[in-house]
């Protein structure tokens, strides 16, 4: 699938905008969670906190090698246990081959700014149906207002986008929240 305008800032720039712990434990990301699952990954700003905070696994996924490479020297210098990384696009039956052992059994599917894709829905959908029955989605994204980063504020989906796109998808609003200064929290449960 297509991701808009994804490229990413130098990093040191880019962890000025989250408190991604912090973030993380307001969408819901506890030791509760067994299998989380982070699409678009990046630099591992949310993925290595994640690692922490679950009971379990976590499976970062990016379309970017760079950004694999990122997170693995991270895994390395953080000494991160549990953490396994995919090269690829979720959408692709090549990357879904490499989740097949935990369809069904991902608890949390975290997707921050990434539904400015072509294709939200299907993304939603995918989520939808790997993630076991009781799971959730979390969703970040940037608020459409002139930001210091961030797609072009015309492709920007507004929260009440997003939720209609999950309903479609199957899912139910189980949380809205803001994440000042730039961004909205959604989380949407199976």
């Amino acid at each position: 699938m297509k991701y808009r305008e994804s490229g990413m800032p130098p990093e040191d720039l880019w962890d000025t905008f989250f408190t991604p712990a912090e973030i993380l434990e307001k969408l819901g990301v506890d030791e509760k969670i067994n299998t989380l699952v982070d699409v678009g990954c990046g630099y591992g700003t949310f993925l290595i906190p994640a690692a922490e905070l679950v009971g379990g696994k976590v499976i970062g996924i990016d379309i970017d090698d760079d950004m694999i490479k990122a997170c693995k020297d991270k895994i390395q210098d953080y000494n991160v246990p549990f953490v396994e990384l995919i090269y690829g696009d979720i959408m692709t039956d090549e990357t879904m081959n490499f989740l097949s052992d935990y369809i069904g059994k991902i608890d949390y599917i975290s997707l921050f700014n990434i539904l400015h894709c072509e294709e939200p829905l299907l993304l939603l959908k995918k989520g939808y149906e790997i993630l076991n029955d009781k799971g959730k989605i979390g969703v970040i994204h940037w608020k459409s207002e002139e930001t210091p980063r961030g797609p072009s504020i015309e492709i920007r989906p507004k929260p009440e986008m997003i939720i209609h796109w999950a309903l479609q998808a199957g899912f139910t609003l189980e949380q809205q929240l803001e994440l000042p200064p730039y961004h909205f929290g959604l989380v949407f449960k199976k």
